[in-house]
């Protein structure tokens, strides 16, 4: 049952909310078609997709896996809850099974976790010098960030649950990334929108008309 409201809670699209009730935005319509930060700040502004990230990492992610903890659960039903948490973010019960990308929510998971150390090595050698000095497309280097996680893990040798966990939410953002929130369009100019989707996280090179669309 509790994977049930973890579920539900996971589900509170934040981002859609808030670009509605700002601007009568439907945000998944708009730009990246995502209900996530990112697309909140492109089509919003910066301070609100801001906040949006906040409270997916803080609480959908941080707060919600530590509350989880205390509860006492066992291992494997502790799994079930974290799980249910990224997918009802990232297919939320109250948009027709659409929302984010789970990026930001599986960050604040991974350092309720205790996974400090790698999200601050990722964080530093990605998020700034990756993209900031040398790349500047963030769907990128969160793949890099994906396949260079669970190697992190192996070499500070974390429990073994603890990584069975992680690897599954990392397979979930890779089947969101794959999906998307229109998974019938993955098959338009197959293979590559599924390459795009995969390296860029969209369905097309051009990162600028993507977010500019609308429909």
């Amino acid at each position: 049952m509790s994977f049930v409201l973890v579920y539900l809670f996971a589900s509170v699209p934040i981002g859609y909310i808030v670009s509605n009730w700002l601007n009568k935005t439907d945000i998944l319509k708009t730009g990246s078609k995502s209900s996530g930060a990112a697309n909140v700040i492109a089509n919003v502004g910066p301070l609100w997709g801001v906040l949006v990230g906040v409270i997916d990492l803080v609480c959908k992610g941080y707060l919600c896996t530590l509350f989880l903890h205390q509860l006492n659960l066992s291992e494997l039903y502790l799994y079930f809850c974290v799980i249910a948490l990224i997918i009802g973010h990232n297919w939320s019960a109250f948009l027709i099974f659409k929302g984010g990308r789970g990026v930001l929510t599986s960050i604040g998971v991974f350092c309720a976790l205790g996974l400090y150390i790698e999200v601050l090595i990722l964080f530093v050698l990605l998020a700034v010098i990756g993209r900031l000095l040398i790349y500047k497309d963030s769907g990128f280097w969160t793949l890099i960030a994906i396949i260079c996680l669970p190697f992190l893990m192996i070499g500070f040798d974390r429990e073994l649950n603890v990584f069975l966990i992680v690897m599954s939410i990392l397979f979930l953002v890779i089947l969101k990334r794959v999906l998307s929130n229109s998974p019938s369009t993955v098959l338009l100019r197959f293979p590559y929108t599924l390459i795009n989707r995969i390296i860029w996280d969209r369905d097309i090179l051009n990162k600028e008309k993507w977010l500019e669309q609308q429909i």
